[in-house]
């Protein structure tokens, strides 16, 4: 089946830098509240985290933002297993969300694009892990070329209740 784009206006996706820690903090806490079984991480933490720790994880790792009509829209990161040879073949992609008024409109796509034009000839193979019942996430995966690989039970605990996830796996390389 086609997937329906809105069109909404000019999508670019680029890698953030440090000056654009407070874009990110802003879009990535509004994801963490609105979406709290998506997201391992705690909004009530993360919101507490000094403007500066934003910024030394925008250089520790790839965050790429997705903007519509340059507006910071989506967001998603990437990084490899860089702390030993036996897993450095493995990379990563994780932190993804996309604001409302810009889903259906091709920018999750592009964002995920993008994540795997970067990790090619940098890693093999691609994980990620998305909540069992985001049905809408788990067919963009898929659509890029994830096979669900595992079930992690009981992997997010919010609210009082238990969230289960799916290991999704894409290979990058021949090898992979």
């Amino acid at each position: 089946m086609a997937h329906p784009l809105r069109r909404l206006g000019v999508i670019t996706v680029a890698p953030l830098g440090p000056d654009d820690a407070e874009a990110l903090r802003d879009i990535r806490l509004e994801g963490l509240r609105l979406h709290p079984s998506a997201f391992s991480a705690d909004p009530d933490v993360e919101g507490v985290r000094p403007i500066e720790r934003w910024r030394e994880a925008l250089k520790a790792r790839l965050f790429l933002g997705g903007r519509v009509d340059g507006v910071l829209s989506g967001i998603n990161a990437f990084g490899a297993d860089t702390g030993s040879q036996k897993t450095k073949h493995i990379g990563h992609l994780g932190a993804m969300y996309v604001r409302q008024a810009a889903r259906g409109s091709g920018l999750a796509d592009a964002l995920i694009q993008a994540v795997l034009d970067h990790a090619a000839g940098k890693v093999e193979q691609v994980l990620l892990t998305v909540e069992t019942n985001n049905a809408r996430a788990i067919r963009l995966y898929e659509r890029h070329g994830f096979r669900t690989i595992g079930k992690l039970p009981r992997s997010i605990y919010t609210g009082g209740v238990y969230y289960d996830e799916f290991e999704m796996h894409r290979a990058i390389s021949a090898s992979a």
